[in-house]
């Protein structure tokens, strides 16, 4: 059989297996940290799958620029000139202010684009991308004495020192490492990880080309409100990224779900009359396509990201709904703080050349990088679940509260500021300094006010329960500072 890895000669070695945003973005940390590595990408191509748009906010967009890809992103970019809420029949609400207030602050734009394109700056920024290796689909991970092999359907294997698993919701890494922790270690994984994710959406997305479509601007984003439905459309140059997200059926954990052409068209032509601005419906998006797909959208978070040498990272730990445009970015954010753990535990090693942890350190290391990370992961699943379903209309008090009190000027630049506090406690990358951005902006400064705020609050969010709950809930996550 043939392989593809270390002997005991060998330097520290890390298999990531998934080349999407996540695992890019840890063979750009993993690179700068001089790591060996290597990237299993089951498809033949570096592409992404799902999805439409992705916004990447400062705290992200910072690490981007310690990768050295971010002034590339910018130029190819058109910043946000217009921002709507809107009412379900299309008409405007309010026009907040939100990611104008956050640009200036950070003297750094929100990045608003294409998800291929982000994995293609991210793919093609790489210093050395011939660790990427695509048309390679794992079979299996063994755990020998002195590391793990990696069993590819090639018949070949991968050799190293521990494996992460970038491979998104459906993971099959997630899989095989509670396929070895119940042979191995059944107390290590809580038996109710196997069934914490749930689904209660399902989401219609896509690319549009926008001639001819009316009421859209070069660079806006829209908030459209519905029953039982939330709409997304942001616009850049000649394009309009939309999503369309309804109430479904609950299922914990969620059902398999591989929906065809036909039940795509069925879904489409269901909503084709629902507006999304004064003039524009459904129907005109989905006539002018160029892309679109329907999938479940998951929500949950593992209680233990790690067993063995098989550590987690990204949605196949933490999931989201996509009202917040924060899913991605926690993902990265959790790549880089894993990279920081990694690269701390290789330099400080007496002998890097010949530092192989054992079970017990990489579990402690492991550990290390889940309590850094897990606790603000959870924190905007809640809240990014709370906005959907205040956005649907799940209760009166939440058509009320969105609709009405969340408008008011000071609540607006309550939330506003909140979010902001959350953003600059951010992770990046320890090791390497930013190259382009301005970390002497004010937005920057106010991670520090993280600590007058931390742990008022919580609690509410904890035991309110009533029809009341989400939005009082939102104004607690954000006043707690416990997004930080």
């Amino acid at each position: 059989m043939a392989y593809h890895g270390q002997t005991p000669k060998k330097p520290f070695r890390v298999i990531v297996v998934g080349a999407g945003l996540v695992g890019l973005s840890l063979s750009h940390a993993l690179q700068l940290a001089n790591i060996e590595h290597v990237v299993l990408e089951k498809h033949s191509e570096i592409v992404s799958l799902h999805g439409a748009a992705l916004m990447i906010y400062p705290s992200v967009a910072r690490v981007f620029d310690q990768f050295g890809i971010l002034k590339n992103i910018q130029e190819s970019i058109t910043p946000v000139k217009r921002e709507f809420s809107r009412w379900p029949d299309g008409s405007v609400n309010i026009k907040p202010q939100t990611i104008a207030t956050i640009t200036k602050t950070f003297d750094l734009p929100i990045i608003l684009f294409d998800r291929q394109r982000c994995v293609s700056h991210l793919y093609e920024g790489l210093p050395d991308k011939s660790v990427i290796r695509t048309s390679t689909r794992v079979k299996g991970i063994e755990h020998t004495e002195t590391g793990v092999k990696v069993h590819l359907a090639d018949g070949t294997y991968e050799e190293g020192d521990l494996v992460i698993g970038a491979d998104g919701v459906h993971s099959l890494t997630r899989q095989l490492m509670w396929d070895y922790a119940a042979k191995n270690d059944s107390a290590s994984i809580p038996e109710s990880d196997r069934q914490v994710l749930f689904t209660e959406f399902k989401g219609i997305y896509g690319v549009s080309n926008q001639d001819d479509l009316p009421d859209l601007g070069p660079s806006d984003v829209n908030i459209v409100l519905g029953h039982d439905v939330t709409k997304l459309l942001f616009t850049q140059p000649g394009v309009a990224y939309w999503a369309l997200i309804y109430k479904d059926e609950y299922s914990q954990p969620p059902k398999p779900y591989r929906p065809d052409l036909k039940e795509q068209e069925g879904v489409a032509q269901f909503y084709k009359d629902t507006k999304f601005t004064e003039n524009l419906k459904f129907g005109d998006l989905w006539d002018h396509r160029t892309r679109a797909g329907l999938l479940n959208i998951e929500e949950g978070i593992l209680d233990k990201w790690h067993a063995g040498r098989i550590v987690l990272v990204g949605d196949s730990v933490h999931k989201m709904t996509a009202d917040l445009g924060i899913g991605a970015n926690m993902a990265i954010e959790s790549a880089t703080v894993l990279a920081n753990v990694l690269q701390q535990a290789t330099s400080q090693s007496p002998d890097a050349a010949k530092y192989h942890p054992s079970l017990s350190e990489l579990d402690q290391l492991f550990e290390k990088y889940q309590s850094k990370r897990y606790e603000r992961a959870k924190v905007y699943m809640n809240l990014s679940g709370s906005i959907t379903r205040m956005r649907s209309y799940q209760s009166l008090w939440q058509r009320f509260f969105i609709g009405y009190i969340g408008t008011l000027p000071f609540m607006q630049r309550y939330q506003g500021q909140r979010m902001m506090e959350g953003l600059a406690r951010g992770p990046k990358l320890a090791y390497v300094g930013t190259r382009t951005i301005n970390e002497d902006a004010e937005g920057w400064k106010l991670g520090a006010r993280y600590a007058k705020h931390k742990g008022s609050g919580w609690f509410t969010y904890v035991l309110v329960t009533s029809v009341f709950a989400a939005a009082v809930s939102y104004v607690a996550l954000l006043n707690s500072g416990r997004l930080a």
